[in-house]
């Protein structure tokens, strides 16, 4: 089983590991001849996520039979942020048992990972009924975290017609961040009825590490119901995250 693999612009796929690697340790990623995916769930259990990367985001793709390869996530990271943004990153394995990590830049630079046994486990990923979708920049969410865990360990998400709301209640404190369609931030917002939600907010803050501040990230949540959030990668690929609510008293 031999495969190359490669992608241009390391620091991007440097960053898509990175939040992942936020949430989980290790990871079995299925190479075949159609793509790269990894479905995990975090330790305890409360995140579920989802990466799909297309043949088409790479700029080659050579992979003639497919196989599933145990990486550690820390690891991998490490040596992930090593590329350089206009670096061309190649993976890249042979019939032994590591996976070659190639950045080509000013330098041709090789590291070898050893491949891990990861236990494969079957999850689904559930189809839900939300009833709010919002598609707001990366920088808002991005903040919206950070302002909510000065006053609180949840962030509550509400929906209504023409609204989105993020907002935090501390003890004394409470901040509340207010979208509609006319602020740069909220790109666009379906309500089917007013939803409202609480989410943990150190969860949140490792799932919008690795946004870009210009991306576009797709928010869905019903009450009391898990959150899911997609961001696409490239046009074609994307990372979801699935996140259980905390349950208010």
């Amino acid at each position: 089983m031999t495969f190359e693999i490669v992608f241009d612009g390391a620091k991007d796929f440097a960053d898509l590991i990175a939040t992942a690697s936020n949430l989980i340790d290790e990871a079995a990623f299925k190479v075949t001849e159609e793509g790269i995916s990894m479905r995990a769930m975090d330790p305890s259990r409360v995140v579920l996520i989802d990466l799909n990367l297309p043949e088409t985001i790479f700029s080659k793709y050579d992979v003639e039979e497919g196989e599933t390869i145990g990486i550690n996530m820390d690891h991998f990271k490490k040596i992930l942020k090593r590329g350089k943004s206009k670096d061309t990153l190649i993976l890249k394995k042979g019939e032994e048992n590591f996976l070659e990590v190639i950045f080509e830049g000013t330098a041709k630079r090789t590291f070898r990972l050893p491949l891990i046994e990861v236990e494969e486990l079957e999850l689904e990923l559930p189809e839900l009924p939300f009833t709010a979708k919002a598609v707001i920049l990366g920088e808002v969410l991005k903040e919206a975290v950070k302002d909510g865990s000065l006053v609180s360990d949840s962030l509550k998400f509400i929906a209504r017609e023409n609204e989105f709301i993020i907002k935090a209640e501390g003890e004394t404190q409470e901040v509340e961040i207010k979208l509609t369609l006319e602020d740069e931030g909220l790109l666009d917002l379906e309500v089917e009825e007013e939803t409202r939600s609480a989410y943990g907010i150190s969860y949140l803050a490792d799932m919008v590490k690795g946004i870009g501040k210009a991306d576009e990230v797709i928010i869905q949540f019903g009450t009391e119901m898990p959150l899911q959030m997609d961001y696409p990668i490239r046009d074609e690929g994307k990372l979801t995250f699935l996140l259980a609510p905390r349950v208010e008293d």
